[in-house]
């Protein structure tokens, strides 16, 4: 009937479920966006915003499913690409998320947030232990954005895994010339100078993560490690 016809508003439809999504109403911007899909199941708008609300439900299969449809639609969506390789970093399907991060890449290599699925991208193939490969995300990353502190503390947790305890120092130096308050690059710092037994500014490096987290176990640990270890290196 033509009553019934002018219900059918995807517009409307569409605005009320961004708007839902906005305010974290997930289940209800779903129904918004199943209207629409209802009259036109290759809405790639109403897919995406679909898989963007199941995704903040945490629910990644389906979430992974809507932006399937999406790219189905068209292969260089790129925030299509990005949002499924987050999904399947949160489902640990590690390298595929590195396959979706990098054909986001090859689509929009300049765009204002690429600096973030580099990183990004090089998390999957630190936690894979490709270090190298890792590094090498990680520098592309600092070389979009190079105040990224966080970019320079990972980048120096993969050289310390490769035993580079040098670069690990300077990584971590790095991380804190860019913010002074990011105590993890001093439990970073303290394990690298530890290695290479230089105890005694190891043991700095450990009582600063120590200032800003009292019940840091590790730091705690390695303090008392190193101090014993001074005091054996003393007596020879």
């Amino acid at each position: 009937m033509r009553s019934s016809a002018k219900r059918k508003n995807p517009e409307k439809w569409m605005a009320e479920g961004l708007a839902l999504n906005n305010l974290k109403k997930y289940k209800e911007a779903i129904e918004s966006f199943d209207r629409i899909l209802k009259i036109d199941p290759k809405d790639a708008d109403a897919l995406f915003n679909k898989g963007r609300a199941l995704h903040n439900l945490d629910d990644f299969t389906n979430a992974i499913l809507c932006y399937n449809r999406v790219l189905q639609l068209n292969p260089k969506n790129a925030k299509a690409w990005r949002w499924k390789g987050f999904a399947l970093r949160s489902l640990e399907r590690f390298e595929e998320a590195v396959k979706c991060f990098d054909k986001e890449i090859e689509l929009e290599p300049n765009n204002d947030y690429i600096w973030y699925i580099r990183y990004n991208k090089g998390l999957m193939l630190h936690v894979l232990d490709r270090f190298d490969e890792a590094i090498k995300s990680y520098d592309a990353s600092i070389g979009s954005f190079s105040k990224y502190a966080q970019a320079w503390y990972c980048k120096g947790l993969a050289y310390y895994n490769l035993e580079k305890y040098d670069e690990v120092i300077k990584s971590c130096e790095k991380t804190l010339e860019i913010d002074p308050d990011y105590f993890h690059a001093w439990y970073g710092k303290g394990l690298a100078l530890h290695s290479l037994n230089n105890y005694q500014e190891a043991i700095k490096c450990y009582e600063k993560v120590l200032e800003n987290d009292p019940e840091h176990i590790d730091a705690w640990f390695n303090m008392k490690l190193a101090t014993r270890c001074l005091g054996l290196f003393n007596q020879s």
